[in-house]
């Protein structure tokens, strides 16, 4: 016998890796939507200055030395600028609004200082003009400015390689999500099987005192048959306590790929018939029947799976048509098996009132919803069956009734 984990880390992981990438590209795009909405609100709140170009074309020599226009004054007075035009040596030739803690003649040191820097705490702008130098001030602290410069290989470097650079960025933060995501949801999930472990073993050992003494009252001869058969109902609803709790801790395992699978050859035929036989021997004869067939093919197949949750799964199907009929006539189940290509196809089909659309909208959809109590078991069905790696499928027969088809991976007795 062969034990593998339940089911396959690679759905679910496929699942953690796509949601992460999805959120990486939604963060990503998000980023983008943002410095494009930035770009744009700097674009529009882009501070208006007159420049040194604009400033020397509207500066016209005079006997009395430069006169500078009226258009060009108005703009420079609204906007707080100041402007000097410096000669050959430095010294100041011309000036419209002159702060007074600006000098009249500058050393050449003080010019190449003032290209790259501040000048006394204003932001100035250098255009030369001819053999002179116009200087351009803005307002206080209306400007940051700083001086970088690059190699130009290195510019070309950064260039070739930055696409490699993002791509392990974005590598980077994708595996540390993974990663981080990862180990919260185990934490997250084993606290969550452990919570639900205590309480069924909690629940287990009262119960087991409650069907104990039950058998013992119900065997007992100072009785008077009204009690023996109220006896027999606190067992039997005992039982169906229990079987719950197994469903519980059954389907947490399962949603969770911690049940282990004790993997055997079998022969699906002989588990359906023993399931089917078990059925018949528990119920009245009056209130179902059992239709059984099986393909020739079909008898001789045999998959891997485990014993047990496999006869759990077709002993819930056959349940759920008993205690879902809401009719009082007797209901025939159809079993069919049949081989399709690799496949071993179960179906179990019956009259009842089949199954109702909402149920069928959470069977099939994907979406990790809180199970239904009326449902439980048919959810417990489907996870045994995916822990298998087959497929499920649940519908409604036209002529009325519910339909379930199983398919197991199989193979021919001659691959044995």
């Amino acid at each position: 016998m062969k034990i593998r984990s339940g089911l396959p880390g690679l759905r679910k992981a496929l699942y953690h890796v796509t949601a992460l990438m999805l959120i990486i590209w939604l963060t990503i795009i998000a980023n983008v939507i943002l410095l494009v909405v930035v770009a744009i609100r700097y674009h529009r709140e882009l501070p208006e200055y007159v420049e040194g170009g604009e400033i020397m074309e509207a500066l016209t020599p005079t006997q009395n030395g430069y006169e500078l226009s009226v258009p060009v004054q108005e703009s420079m007075t609204k906007l707080k600028q100041w402007a000097i035009l410096l000669d050959e040596n430095g010294k100041v030739i011309w000036s419209y609004r002159k702060p007074a803690e600006i000098k009249e003649s500058f050393t050449q040191s003080e010019i190449a200082r003032m290209s790259k820097w501040y000048l006394e705490d204003y932001p100035v702008h250098l255009r030369v003009w001819d053999d002179r130098i116009m200087v351009v001030g803005m307002p206080k602290f209306s400007m940051w400015k700083y001086n970088m410069e690059y190699p130009i290989p290195w510019i070309d470097y950064i260039k070739a390689v930055w696409f490699w650079i993002v791509l392990f960025d974005f590598l980077l933060v994708l595996v540390s999500a993974f990663f981080f995501t990862r180990k919260w949801a185990k934490n997250r999930e084993q606290v969550r099987i452990e919570w639900i472990s205590g309480i069924s073993h909690d629940i287990r050992t009262p119960l087991s005192m409650v069907m104990g003494y039950s058998d013992a009252l119900q065997s007992s001869e100072n009785l008077s048959p009204e009690e023996k058969r109220q006896m027999e109902v606190i067992r039997h609803q005992s039982i169906v306590m229990k079987e719950l709790v197994e469903d519980l801790n059954l389907t947490s395992r399962l949603e969770y790929s911690m049940q282990a699978l004790r993997v055997e050859k079998l022969r699906p035929a002989a588990v359906l018939r023993e399931v089917a036989a078990s059925f018949l021997s528990d119920v009245n004869e009056k209130e179902a029947d059992v239709d059984m067939v099986v393909s020739e093919q079909a008898e001789e197949l045999w998959t891997e799976a485990d014993r047990q949750l496999l006869l759990r799964a077709f002993r819930n199907l056959l349940n759920n048509s008993i205690q879902h009929s809401e009719q009082k006539k007797t209901i025939v189940i159809t079993l069919r098996m049949w081989k399709a290509g690799r496949w071993c196809c179960i179906s179990f089909a019956d009259n009842g009132v089949g199954y109702s659309q909402d149920l069928l909208r959470q069977m099939h959809s994907r979406k990790k919803k809180k199970v239904q109590q009326n449902i439980g078991g048919l959810h417990i069905v489907q996870k045994i069956v995916l822990a298998h790696g087959g497929k499920i499928r649940f519908e409604n027969n036209k002529q009325g009734g519910s339909f379930c088809e199983i398919r197991l991976s199989a193979y021919s007795v001659k691959r044995r």
